[in-house]
């Protein structure tokens, strides 16, 4: 099968039963390295009355900029166009902390030498860190247009692409000429890399759900095997591979260095001007 072939598949839709008003939607990320954040709530393993809705990172962050979902898992950059409407999920993110393996530039000519760069149109996040890559490591500023992360296709119009997610993971096999974008980071500060993050707006989400959105993490950590089986059923690689890369590469802790990656990031954002203002981490209080 053409690894095209494994990616079209169109996300769930969104049911909201008229029985329950006010019912709560959540917008999750359909990529392998967001699964254990979510494996609790779609195996039902934790018991609760979201509807749960995926979409790619862009369109988590969409959705809930237009009040259409109450949390997402949304990418890092989108957090610092909220002015402040939005509070984070503590403890929980999307993060490396060097390679990340799912974030990649592939190229067919020298960095130096490179004039167009194709961009994933999935996740803001990573087309942001990459102009600052390349900006400040490589002194380079190619030209950028955006594109459907087909690698063939990207590369008949571009001299290189930046995909991610799954489609990343994939297509490295066959294209060992590469950036991991999280390994660019850390070289360069010493820092991890937040890709994405639990956000919502601050009165749609109690503490009864942040001990759920917890668990669930809980439960998918505690399944990482069973995830990476699963995921391995229905695309390429084998299932070892999915599952080094969950245990090895994706850091879900949001911890102290992790909020400096990000700091750091946004320091970044704004001095090259892809952000107006530098956010404040604002959190939902903890569960007791």
């Amino acid at each position: 099968m053409d690894i095209n072939e494994l990616f079209n598949a169109k996300p769930a839709e969104k049911t909201i039963d008229p029985s329950k008003p006010g019912q709560r939607i959540l917008s999750l990320v359909s990529f392998l390295n967001a699964k254990p954040l979510v494996y609790g709530l779609e195996k039902r393993i934790v018991q609760h009355d979201f509807i749960l809705q995926k979409d790619v990172p862009s369109v988590c962050a969409q959705r809930l900029k237009e009040g259409e979902v109450d949390l997402g898992i949304i990418p890092s950059i989108e957090y610092a166009q909220s002015k402040g409407s939005w509070k984070i999920i503590p403890d929980l993110c999307i993060s490396s902390k060097g390679a990340v393996k799912s974030v990649n530039l592939f190229f067919k000519k020298d960095l130096q030498d490179l004039n167009v760069i194709a961009l994933d149109t999935s996740s803001r996040t990573s087309v942001a860190l990459l102009k600052i890559i390349l900006k400040e490591k490589f002194q380079i500023e190619p030209e950028y247009m955006f594109m459907a992360p087909d690698l063939n296709e990207m590369f008949k119009k571009a001299d290189a692409a930046l995909i991610i997610g799954d489609r990343a993971l994939h297509y490295q096999a066959e294209n060992p000429s590469h950036l991991d974008l999280g390994e660019e980071w850390y070289d360069l500060t010493g820092l991890p890399f937040v890709f994405a993050l639990w956000a919502g707006h601050e009165l749609s989400i109690n503490k009864d759900d942040l001990e759920i959105v917890r668990q669930s993490y809980q439960a998918g950590k505690e399944n990482l095997e069973e995830i990476a089986r699963e995921f391995a059923s229905v695309h390429p690689l084998a299932w070892d591979a999915y599952y080094d890369y969950l245990c090895k590469n994706v850091v879900y802790t949001f911890g102290e260095d992790e909020k400096e990656g990000l700091m750091e990031f946004y320091r970044y954002a704004f001095y090259f001007g892809l952000i107006k203002h530098i956010p404040e981490l604002l959190f939902y209080e903890r569960p007791s």
